[in-house]
C-alpha cells in the first residue's frame, strides 16, 4: 500500500508534463488567441500575478522548511517490509487543488473515455476511406452439362476514384460451345483484356456522398480535441467545488469540536465546583445538557464531512485508478490567501474565453459538418449525366472463323438519369438550412451563456470577499465580546444560557467565515473555468499562494488581555444602560 506522499510523488510528474505544454489541448495546438501584449490585469493572468506577487514569502517559507527538514533528516517513520514491497512512511503533507486536478487528468472515468474519442474518430474516418478501396474480384464457371458445354473464368480489379468515378480493369477467359445469345462470353485463345471508366459530369463530380462521409468523420477527428478539452473543464469544476467543500467542512468541524471542548472542560469545574458546595448542581446539568447538544452538533458536521470525503474520493484516484478518499490528517490547516480581482474587462475577455472554450469550437464543427450536407443536396439537384468509356482486345488465336474477336473495340457514350419532382434533394436542402439555422442559435446561446458566467463569477468574488472582510471583522468582535462576557460569568454577573448563547454566536460566525472562504474560491474555481483556462496551471498556481492570515479554527486570534479592575468597570458602565 503506498502512503499519500509517494502517490503524490507520481503525481508531480504529470503536474510538470502539464507546466511543459503537452496535455492541454487548447496550448498545444494554439487555440489561445495572440491579441498583442498581455495585459496585466488580465484575468488569464490574475492567479499567476497573485503567485508571483509572493515569490519572495514562498521562497522564505520553503528555505525554513528545507532547514527543518535538513535539521530532522526527514527522518522516516516506519519501514515494513513484505515478499516484494517496502513500504515508507513519511510525513503527511496537507492535500492540495493541484493534487486533486491532477489526479482528474490522470485517471477520471470521464476524461479517460473522452481520449477515446480521438481513436474512435479516427476508424470512423478510416471506414470512410474504405469507399476508395481497391476492390479484386474473380470468378471460374463451368458448364459441364447440356447442349451447350463451356467454361469461362475471370480476373478484375475497381475502385472508385475521388472525383466521382469508377475506374476497372480485367482479364477474362471463356471456351468451349456457348449459347448464340451469349456469344460476348467467348474469347479468343489468348482470353480478353478489358478496361472501363465512368465520370460524371454533373452531379456526382464536385461532391458524392463519399467525400461528404471522409469530411465529415475528419471534422469528427478535428473535434476529438475540444470534446476532451470540455470534458477536462467540467470535471475539473466539479472537482474544485468538491474539494473547497471538504477543506470547509473539515475546519467547520474543528470549530465544533472547539466548541465541544469549552463545554468539557467547563463541565469539569462544575463537577469540582458542586462537590465544593460552590455551584448549584443545576448549573452543572445545564452543562450536561449543553454537552449533548454540541456533540450531537458535531456528530452532524462530522456526517457532512464524511460525505464531502467519500465524494471526492471519486475525483482523486490511485494508481491503479481507484477512488481514494482523503484522510483527516490530509487536511490543509489554512485557505490560501485571497487577493482581490482586477476590474473585469467584459469585451476582451469574453473575445478571449470564446476562443478558449471548446463548446463554440464543437459547436462550429456541428455546423460544418451540415454545410457538407447542405452542399451534397445542392449537388443532387443537378441531372446526372456520366461520361461512360470501355476498351476490350482479345490476344492469342481465334477459336472460330470469321475472327470477330481479334479487333481492339472501344465504346465511348453518355448515360444520363434525372428525377422529375427532385423532391429527395429539394427536402435535403429544406432539412439541412433549418439544422444549419438551430446550431447558430445554439452557438449564439452558448455565447451568452459564457458571457453571463463571467459576469456572474466576476460578481461573485468580489461579492464574497466583502463578505469574508465584514464575516472577519464581525468575529473579531465577537472574539472580544465573548471574553468580556466570560468575565462576567466569572463574577457571577450573567448566567451559563447566556454565555452559551454568546458562545454559540461566536461559533456561528467563525463558520461563516470559512464558508465564505470556501465560496470566494469556488467562485475563482468558476471564473477560471469560465475563461477556459488550464485548470491544472491554475490549480498549481493556487496551490503556490501562501497560506492565509484570517482568524478561524484552530488558529484564532488571542485578544489583548484586560486588567480585572478595567473588565469591571466596563462591566459596571454597561449594566447602567437602560
Amino acid at each position: 500500500m503506498r502512503t499519500w506522499n509517494g502517490y503524490r510523488s507520481s503525481l508531480c510528474v504529470l503536474v510538470a508534463v502539464v507546466l511543459n505544454g503537452s496535455i492541454w489541448l487548447g496550448q498545444t495546438h494554439g487555440q489561445h488567441p495572440t491579441n498583442g501584449p498581455a495585459s496585466t490585469d488580465s484575468y488569464s493572468q490574475f492567479i499567476t500575478l497573485l503567485q508571483q506577487g509572493h515569490d519572495d514569502t514562498n521562497r522564505e517559507a520553503e528555505t525554513t522548511d528545507t532547514n527543518q527538514q535538513t535539521r530532522s533528516g526527514r527522518a522516516l517513520e516506519s519501514i515494513q517490509e513484505s515478499d516484494s514491497e517496502v513500504r515508507i512512511d513519511l510525513p503527511i503533507e496537507p492535500l492540495t487543488l493541484a493534487d486533486v486536478i491532477a489526479s482528474v487528468y490522470r485517471s477520471y472515468p470521464e476524461i479517460v473515455a473522452a481520449r477515446q474519442q480521438a481513436s474512435l474518430a479516427g476508424g470512423d474516418l478510416m471506414s470512410a476511406y474504405g469507399a476508395y478501396d481497391t476492390k479484386v474480384g474473380a470468378y471460374s464457371l463451368s458448364e459441364a452439362l447440356g447442349f451447350y458445354e463451356n467454361y469461362r473464368s475471370g480476373l478484375s480489379a475497381a475502385r472508385q476514384t475521388w472525383w466521382g468515378g469508377y475506374v476497372s480493369a480485367g482479364y477474362r477467359i471463356g471456351r468451349g460451345s456457348f449459347q448464340p445469345w451469349y456469344k460476348e462470353r467467348e474469347t479468343n485463345k489468348g482470353g480478353e483484356m478489358k478496361i472501363a471508366v465512368t465520370q460524371p459530369l454533373l452531379q456526382g463530380r464536385a461532391i458524392d456522398a463519399q467525400r461528404v462521409a471522409v469530411f465529415q468523420r475528419s471534422l469528427d477527428r478535428q473535434a476529438a480535441e475540444p470534446i476532451v478539452q470540455q470534458a477536462i473543464l467540467e470535471s475539473s469544476g466539479e472537482a474544485a467545488s468538491l474539494y473547497w467543500q471538504w477543506v470547509a467542512s473539515g475546519a467547520i468541524l474543528e470549530a465544533q469540536k472547539e466548541l465541544l471542548a469549552l463545554a468539557e472542560k467547563r463541565n469539569e469545574q462544575f463537577k469540582a465546583g458542586v462537590e465544593a458546595g460552590k455551584f448549584a448542581e443545576i448549573d452543572l446539568i445545564l452543562n450536561e445538557q449543553l454537552i449533548a447538544e454540541r456533540r450531537a452538533k458535531q456528530l452532524e458536521v462530522e456526517r457532512k464531512f464524511r460525505a464531502a470525503s467519500f465524494k471526492l474520493g471519486v475525483f482523486l484516484r490511485s494508481d491503479s485508478g481507484q477512488p481514494l478518499v482523503p484522510g483527516d490528517d490530509w487536511l490543509p490547516s489554512f485557505f490560501p490567501k485571497m487577493d482581490p480581482p482586477p476590474p473585469l474587462d467584459l469585451d476582451n475577455e469574453l473575445a478571449a474565453a470564446l476562443a478558449r472554450r471548446p463548446e463554440p469550437q464543437i459547436l462550429q464543427f456541428e455546423l460544418r459538418k451540415v454545410r457538407y450536407d447542405q452542399r451534397l443536396a445542392c449537388n443532387e439537384l443537378m441531372p446526372r449525366i456520366d461520361l461512360v468509356a470501355e476498351a476490350s482486345q482479345d490476344v492469342g488465336e481465334s477459336l472460330k472463323s470469321p475472327d470477330d474477336k481479334g479487333d481492339f473495340q472501344l465504346v465511348l457514350g453518355l448515360q444520363s438519369e434525372v428525377p422529375i419532382q427532385r423532391r429527395k434533394a429539394r427536402g435535403k436542402i429544406q432539412a439541412t438550412a433549418a439544422k444549419s439555422a438551430q446550431i447558430n442559435e445554439k452557438i449564439r446561446l452558448v455565447q451568452n451563456k459564457i458571457s453571463a458566467e463571467l459576469q456572474t463569477a466576476h460578481n461573485d468574488l468580489l461579492i464574497y470577499a466583502q463578505v469574508v472582510e465584514q464575516t472577519e471583522l464581525a468575529l473579531r468582535a465577537a472574539l472580544e465580546t465573548l471574553k468580556r462576557y466570560r468575565f462576567a460569568f466569572s463574577m457571577g454577573k450573567i448566567d451559563l444560557i447566556y454565555l452559551n448563547l454568546l458562545e454559540t454566536k461566536t461559533n456561528e460566525t467563525e463558520i461563516k467565515l470559512v464558508e465564505a472562504q470556501r465560496d470566494w474560491f469556488a467562485a475563482l474555481s468558476a471564473m477560471q473555468l469560465a475563461l477556459g483556462l488550464d485548470p491544472l496551471d491554475q490549480a498549481v498556481n493556487i496551490s503556490l499562494l501562501p497560506p492565509s492570515n484570517l482568524p478561524g479554527p484552530g488558529h484564532l486570534p488571542e485578544t489583548p488581555t484586560d486588567s480585572p479592575a478595567d473588565l469591571q468597570e466596563d462591566w459596571k458602565l454597561h449594566s447602567r444602560q437602560p
